[in-house]
């Protein structure tokens, strides 16, 4: 078995909305995909996702052989897990999803969703990068949930289930995931051991599908929820992993998203695909200055003088969170510390009674907030269990958080 370890990350306990697990596996691509599919299958109910026609199977093989020889072999450890012939071409064994629910083609999310922020390192008391950030999406089953549908018998909220998997690949770079729903590349933040840093947030500007298949179906490329796997396979800065984007066929399925990018030297960047051009643009952190991400495309509206008008009690809009974030940390006295950038992203919360007037999605929550060290690298995680009720004279709901766990090598 190449799981070395798969337990609970704290004591669950009745009632507790988050039970995430940490994973470790260890051996070759292939091994690796091999007991993670064995996994996917036995403990998560993980269906491979069809293709569309048997073409993008075909060209999908040749481009990861081309150009990510590391899923390719992982892939085949999947279909072995599944009984599937090396030569199948009707299932994508490039992701094992679960957990998702009444997925709807073409739809739009239509919510506000995640944060993210990085101190400048230029100003950190430990020259370290430190980063932060807020996962916001719906406590309910997805997608039944948002689309108003009943979701099927047993069905898990969104993310209840996450998952912190740590991977040593024989030969290739060691790299941290703490997501859900996905167990071959979980999503929404990632490390290595170079001490690169990636996570995504919403962009509705962005090109892409949305409320989607993980994969199958006409996907081609590597989907938004792969390249974390994809740049942490094959990268150790920012600037390599922007030739990398650059270099491949990037789409978006579950929902639209642009990407923000850290390394251990204090580079950042957020990787956005132009509405208008279709070409993969970057907004890069300035020397000196933070670097705030939510939910509008930042080489579009790089600072408040760009934003278009909007209304500062609606709280979990896009704009406003920019302008409370950008106050928090004016707040803020350099050396900045690790947690002054977890301070950023608490300002930010997403826990409101009246979801409409906050502009936040139904039932929408702080699932996962992660602060990371890439001095270290190491990335400290704590997780939604519950709410506590509304804070009288506001739009607040109190909810209760873990506490924070950490992980790194």
């Amino acid at each position: 078995m190449a799981i070395l370890k798969n337990e609970p990350i704290y004591p669950f306990k009745e009632g507790d909305y988050s039970k995430p697990r940490h994973i470790i596996v260890e051996g070759t691509y292939e091994e690796i995909g091999f007991d993670l599919g064995t996994l996917a299958k036995s403990k998560y109910g993980c269906k491979l996702c069809v293709y569309d026609h048997p073409i993008y199977a075909e060209a999908r093989r040749e481009y990861m052989a081309t150009n990510w020889p590391q899923m390719l072999e992982r892939s085949k450890g999947v279909r072995r897990a599944y009984g599937l012939p090396e030569d199948d071409v009707v299932f994508d064994a490039t992701v094992l999803p679960f957990d998702w629910y009444d997925e709807a083609r073409g739809a739009d999310l239509g919510a506000n969703t995640c944060s993210g922020a990085v101190l400048p390192i230029e100003k950190t008391k430990a020259g370290a990068t430190y980063v932060s950030r807020n996962f916001d999406l719906m406590a309910m089953p997805l997608w039944s949930g948002l689309l108003g549908r009943k979701p099927p018998e047993g069905a898990h909220n969104a993310w209840s289930r996450g998952i912190v998997l740590e991977t040593r690949p024989k030969g290739g770079f060691r790299s941290i995931h703490v997501g859900g729903q996905e167990l071959l590349c979980p999503w929404i933040d990632a490390i290595n051991e170079k001490g690169l840093y990636i996570t995504a947030m919403h962009d509705p500007w962005g090109v892409g599908d949305e409320i989607g298949s993980a994969g199958g179906q006409d996907v081609s490329g590597i989907p938004l929820t792969q390249l974390f796997t994809f740049l942490l396979d094959t990268c150790a800065t920012v600037e390599e992993a922007k030739k990398a984007i650059l270099n491949n066929r990037i789409i978006q399925t579950i929902m639209r998203g642009h990407m923000l990018i850290a390394d251990r030297s204090g580079n950042a960047t957020v990787f956005e695909i132009d509405q208008h051009s279709q070409a993969y643009v970057f907004a890069d952190r300035e020397a000196n200055e933070p670097l705030f991400v939510t939910n509008h495309p930042n080489t579009k509206f790089p600072n408040p003088s760009t934003y278009p008008e909007f209304d500062m009690t609606h709280e979990h809009n896009t704009f406003t969170r920019q302008c409370i974030l950008r106050d928090t940390y004016d707040a803020l006295t350099p050396p900045f510390k690790k947690e002054d950038v977890t301070v950023l992203t608490d300002a930010i919360h997403c826990a409101f009674a009246d979801d409409e007037l906050a502009e936040a999605g139904p039932k929408e929550r702080t699932l996962i907030n992660t602060t990371t060290d890439l001095s270290k690298p190491e990335i400290s995680v704590r997780w939604y269990l519950g709410d506590v009720g509304p804070i009288a004279g506001t739009n607040h709901v109190e909810d209760r958080m873990s506490d924070f766990y950490s992980f790194g090598f």
